[in-house]
């Protein structure tokens, strides 16, 4: 047996010859083709190539394929796909040639651009300070290439934005004709002198009437931790137009001036530059004498809501956050804050005689009628409104009370709830630029009526998508001078727009007329109107 496995192993293992020479390895002459290529394992993830190569550049492993040589060698150890891998192929990894005006994936990173994504280095670069500062170039130019795109985008947006239309207050009839068409950036530039005082116009004056309740002075410290509930009123507030106002028609049979109207409708006229949003008023001449009235069926009294914000307001009537539900909601916001804020238990303070306005629903309410001599053959008389009456320092301040109401705050900016007690000024900031108009006007009454202070109250929705439920979290004092000059209301301008509007009206004939805002662009039109407009049932009449 010995032997036999001795035999065996001589036929299975040969001793190989080696040949005798002078070179390095064994003859060329002797090894066999086949055989002689290097064993090279590999997987499919793998990338092949040379163990060493000395004629590659620093950055030439960048331009190998998927499953090619990492180090550019020649295609012998390369991996080809195979018939059950059809999926893969390979692909030319050249960069594409540089344009003179870069390509798409020049900025944005895109294929075949110079620069390819998530790649630090630049093909066929350096490492020197030449590579940093085209890194630094390249970054420059992508990012002014977003700010480009940001700068389109937003654009495009803002140009959308501004297709956004409303509705007017009234219904143009075709056979009004237009008189005149006032564009609203003039009147910015109006102002007014009275002589040596400057644009200061002095009141007189000429009656008071009413009654005023005390200011709640609980009400200051409302805070969002610690709000009151806004409660309903069954008070009415009788905003009576300047034609039956029986007063103002007494003083117009005394020639006590010629122009009359509202503080409001005069605030109104004054600040027609910051509107955005359609209004009307009828404009009646006789005897040489303007009477500024406003429509019942129109919205005149409604209040506005981000009327001149950054992000406009829908038409729809059905949207809860449309611009006719957010009037209605803030405008018996503001009322009912008015009268909640007021203390119940203490007598009422008589303002002068009682007024032929007040009603068994009424709520108290102080009228005073002043008079102005604004130019020669320019003299106004309006009547004013005060809300309340405070004791402060001593003495009695007439107050006027108003409320400011938030709907969503992801709309409007700045959450009331959080901002109110740290950044008290964000919060007026904001509320000026979306309610520009609105403040204007109510600071413009209030100097009108040479009231002492303004309360502004801030009423929130208790759930953004509930427009039933408020809160009171904040009440704010301002002085009306301080305030105006803090949103830049100044005299000089409120007395130049209303001197420039009178003026247009009274060189009119006697008659009827229409002051028209157009919702959409910022022009003001004066249409003459029958006689018989607005009365009975003319608001019903069908369209001609």
């Amino acid at each position: 047996p010995c032997d036999a496995f001795a035999r065996a192993a001589e036929e299975v293992f040969t001793v190989p010859q080696c040949a005798d020479t002078d070179m390095w390895g064994p003859p060329t002459e002797s090894a066999d083709p086949d055989k002689a290529l290097t064993y090279a394992p590999f997987t499919r993830s793998d990338k092949l190539g040379r163990a060493a190569d000395w004629n590659q550049t620093g950055y030439g492993k960048y331009s190998g394929t998927r499953h090619g040589s990492s180090q550019g060698v020649s295609t012998v150890f390369n991996f080809f796909a195979n018939d059950d891998d059809a999926e893969f192929s390979l692909v030319d990894n050249k960069p594409a040639p540089r344009t003179r005006f870069g390509g798409r994936g020049r900025f944005q990173g895109g294929r075949g651009g110079f620069m390819r994504r998530n790649q630090t280095e630049f093909v066929g670069g350096d490492v020197g300070q030449g590579a940093s500062r085209e890194r630094a170039r390249q970054q420059r130019m992508q990012s002014k290439k977003s700010q480009q795109w940001n700068t389109w985008a937003h654009n495009r947006q803002q140009w959308g934005r501004d297709q956004q239309t409303y509705s007017s207050s009234v219904d143009i009839r075709p056979d009004w004709a237009v008189l005149e068409q006032i564009q609203l950036a003039g009147l910015t530039k109006m102002q007014h002198v009275n002589g040596e005082k400057g644009a200061t116009l002095e009141a007189e004056t000429l009656a008071e009437h009413g009654s005023l309740r005390w200011f709640d002075k609980s009400f200051d410290r409302l805070t969002p931790k610690l709000p009151a509930e806004l409660q309903k009123t069954k008070l009415m507030h009788h905003r009576v137009t300047t034609s039956e106002d029986p007063t103002l028609c007494e003083l117009a049979e005394k020639n006590a001036g010629n122009v009359f109207a509202t503080g409001d409708i005069v605030a109104a006229i004054m600040c027609a530059a910051r509107s955005v949003y359609g209004w009307d008023l009828v404009v009646t001449k006789k005897d040489g004498k303007l009477f500024f009235d406003k429509r019942d069926e129109g919205n005149f009294d409604m209040l506005t809501v981000s009327e001149t914000g950054q992000e406009l307001i829908t038409d729809e009537k059905d949207n809860i956050n449309g611009v006719p539900q957010l009037s209605a909601e803030s405008t018996a916001a503001d009322h009912d804050y008015s009268q909640q804020a007021l203390d119940l238990s203490e007598k009422p303070l008589s303002f002068g005689s009682p007024s032929p306005l007040a009603g068994d629903d009424a709520a108290p309410v102080g009228y005073r009628y002043r008079k102005w001599a604004v130019a020669p053959g320019i003299t106004l008389v309006a009547r004013c409104e005060f809300n309340g009456v405070v004791e402060s320092k001593g003495s009695r301040a007439l107050l006027q009370i108003r409320a400011l109401t938030e709907y969503d705050s992801k709309i409007t900016g700045v959450d009331w709830r959080q901002k109110i007690e740290t950044q008290r000024g964000a919060v007026i900031a904001t509320e000026l630029k979306n309610n520009a108009n609105k403040l204007a006007k109510w600071t413009c009454h209030a100097l009108l009526a040479g009231a002492d202070q303004m309360k502004l109250g801030f009423v929130t929705r208790t759930h953004p998508k509930d427009p039933g439920h408020h809160e009171i979290v904040n009440t704010q004092t301002y002085k009306p001078k301080d305030f105006a000059q803090q949103i830049n209301l100044t005299e000089g301008n409120m007395w130049g727009v209303f001197k420039s509007i009178v003026e247009s009206c009274m060189k009119m004939e006697d008659g009827k007329y229409l002051l028209v805002k157009d919702p959409n662009k910022p022009i003001i039109r004066t249409y003459e109107v029958p006689s018989d407009a607005f009365e009975d049932d003319y608001a019903d009449e069908p369209l001609q």
